[in-house]
């Protein structure tokens, strides 16, 4: 829509029905929590900022059934049985579809694994407590979140935030390329941020989808952490003085944060505050619900100037869910039979951790040729939610994003799963941690980004 030829400034606005809730899920004191092979000890020593689940529902206008967006603080699931004894009670319970059930890591490397494969390590007598408490705060948020339904508008506009790094290293002196910030590395600073508001006008949600590992502190910080997702949380939550900021963490496979792998947690509580503070700016450029920024009129003056002043803009109310795959085809390796021998006579330490991983891998997607991988696929009115149960690297949401210059466009790794990493094409040149422990062959995250742009247009 124009006025005198002159395009207004518009934004990317759902209006539907809206729910959040949100709980704590910080392990009980005592527990096993390394996640780190640099380690040196295994039990936590305390807690630096909680761990919490956080369901988003979202609901059309006249649908009778919502979707659910679930966020857990949590690293990745080992294995298929820790993650489906998480997830599918909730599927069941709820009577879930496929596409109606999105369940997302934050992906915190500070906070401890949930598989009770490691039952028998010092407090690992209290993984199960742990579940049990992870589970019923999941199905106690989504609950909340559908109870919570009210009409609401989702409203995006991009910012940028250049916290994340390039994490591929070359070592001086060496061929070798090691995990962290390389400040001659190029780096995605899109930062995609969301507001929620209830028709009144009341903060319901900020929904924040930024691509960086919440890697701030590594093996020798001994508190349990949100890493720098909790301070931006705090920081968001406090200034807009109303309702429940989500962290969505976008396709970061091989971006890192400024200040990473520290000993000291106030490097998790800088990264956050930097995102935080990206997203209050953003926030700030938004014009209100339902609204856009248009030309008025010319007013004379010493110079002639042109008034803009906000007019009334209706959002979109299109909604659509999909749920598909894309066959990726397996880099050749050992089976898990294989694996599982060698690791029968590994001593302990970081390469029987690296064992581990690669086991509880082969075990999800088995040992075939090739592996049909989930994609899932919401549209709400302008925007579009992406979630792939992988690590994929961030030229994926670059290249989704500049297909689909229009729409706002949130990408989610580890979401309804967590198999491995999905490097472009240009990384299986290098020799790369990600390219290392990648299960699925060069071209994979180019056939998602495929699949994904099918999906999308499917939805339009």
């Amino acid at each position: 829509m124009t006025k005198n030829g002159i395009d207004p400034l518009t934004q990317n606005e759902f209006a539907g029905r809206v729910g959040i809730a949100r709980a704590d899920i910080t392990p009980p004191e005592g527990m096993y929590a390394r996640t780190w092979g640099s380690s040196t000890h295994d039990i936590a020593e305390g807690v630096h900022r909680p761990l919490y689940a956080t369901c988003l529902a979202f609901q059309a206008d006249g649908a009778s059934r919502p979707v659910f967006l679930l966020s857990l603080d949590l690293m990745s699931f080992m294995s298929k049985a820790d993650e489906d004894g998480l997830r599918q009670p909730l599927i069941e319970e709820f009577g879930l579809a496929a596409d109606e059930f999105l369940m997302t890591l934050a992906h915190t490397h500070g906070a401890p694994f949930t598989d009770l494969c490691h039952a028998d390590a010092p407090g690992g007598e209290l993984i199960q407590t742990f579940r049990d408490k992870v589970g019923a705060a999941c199905k106690q948020v989504i609950a909340e979140a559908r109870a919570n339904l009210e009409p609401a508008v989702l409203t995006w506009t991009n910012g940028v935030c250049r916290l994340a790094y390039n994490r591929e290293l070359p070592l001086p002196g060496s061929d070798m390329l090691i995990c962290g910030l390389n400040p001659a590395g190029n780096a995605d600073d899109t930062l995609l941020v969301g507001r929620v508001n209830s028709k009144d006008g009341t903060p319901i949600a900020t929904i924040v989808n930024y691509a960086c590992h919440p890697t701030s502190v590594g093996g020798a910080n001994k508190l349990i952490s949100s890493d720098y997702v909790g301070a931006l949380r705090e920081t968001v939550e406090q200034t807009v003085g109303g309702g429940i900021c989500l962290f969505l963490n976008g396709a970061s496979g091989e971006l890192t944060p400024r200040r990473s792998f520290e000993d000291d947690v106030e490097a998790a509580d800088q990264n956050g505050r930097e995102v935080a503070y990206a997203v209050l700016q953003a926030l700030e450029s938004m014009s209100p619900s339902g609204h856009m920024l248009a030309f008025s009129h010319k007013e004379d003056s010493g110079a002639d100037l042109a008034r803009w002043d906000y007019q009334p803009n209706s959002p979109g109310t299109a909604f659509a869910s999909l749920c598909g795959s894309v066959e990726l085809e397996m880099i050749p390796q050992k089976t898990a039979a294989e694996i599982k021998a060698e690791l029968a006579i590994t001593p302990k330490g970081f390469m029987k951790e690296r064992l581990e991983r690669k086991l509880a891998k082969r075990e999800k997607i088995g040992d075939g040729p090739t592996f049909d991988m989930p994609l899932y696929v919401w549209r709400l009115g302008p925007s579009i939610f992406v979630g792939a149960p992988i690590e994929l690297y961030s030229a994926f949401q670059i290249k989704l994003r500049a297909r689909f210059p229009e729409l706002s466009i949130v990408v989610m790794n580890l979401c309804n799963g967590g198999l491995s990493y999905l490097p472009s094409r240009e990384a299986y040149e290098t020799d790369v941690y990600p390219v290392r422990v990648a299960m699925f062959a060069s071209g994979g995250l180019e056939k998602t980004l495929d699949k994904a742009t099918e999906m999308i247009n499917s939805l339009l």
